[in-house]
């Protein structure tokens, strides 16, 4: 009988505690980890965009896919986002990822983004404003560093948002 050994595990690597379901949000992404981000100012860090209503996400999604279709590129989002008339029919280059608001946060304070909690599209009569809040969060010193380590450590992008 062969006795089969496996080489040391690493520890696990630690897990922050949060508070699950009921809220939720939905992100826009061209792939699992390229997500919709928004830089209001130069000196802004960067924030990933969360819907609170998923049919406004695809409402957005649907109108950077008419750009892209249009300008053979994908929208400039730092500073003011100015998108066309969304096109008809299911996102054909994007996706919708549902998120508890609790593992958003967490991700997006691993990958050092702040957020755009988007809580409702108004309709007015030259397009549609957003309304909702930037939010950053923070997490003890120990977080980030097992975060940046964890990033050097693996091969490729973070698979975390």
């Amino acid at each position: 009988m062969a006795t089969i050994v496996s080489p040391p595990r690493r520890p696990p690597s630690r897990t922050i505690q949060t508070r699950r379901g009921g809220k939720f949000r939905w992100t826009i992404h061209t792939h699992p980890n390229n997500a919709f981000t928004v830089k209001m100012t130069d000196e802004a860090t960067t924030a990933i965009v969360g819907f609170k209503n998923v049919d406004h996400a695809l409402i957005v999604g649907k109108m950077i896919e008419t750009h892209y279709i249009k300008q053979k590129e994908w929208p400039d989002t730092t500073g003011r986002l100015i998108l066309p008339a969304p096109h008809d029919g299911d996102l054909n280059f994007l996706f919708l990822r549902k998120w508890d608001f609790a593992d958003l946060q967490v991700a997006c304070t691993k990958n050092f983004l702040n957020l755009v909690s988007v809580d409702d599209l108004e309709s007015t009569r030259t397009g549609f404003n957003f309304d909702g809040k930037l939010m950053s969060f923070e997490a003890p010193v120990e977080v980030y560093i097992e975060s940046l380590t964890e990033m050097f450590e693996r091969p490729g992008p973070s698979p975390d948002l």
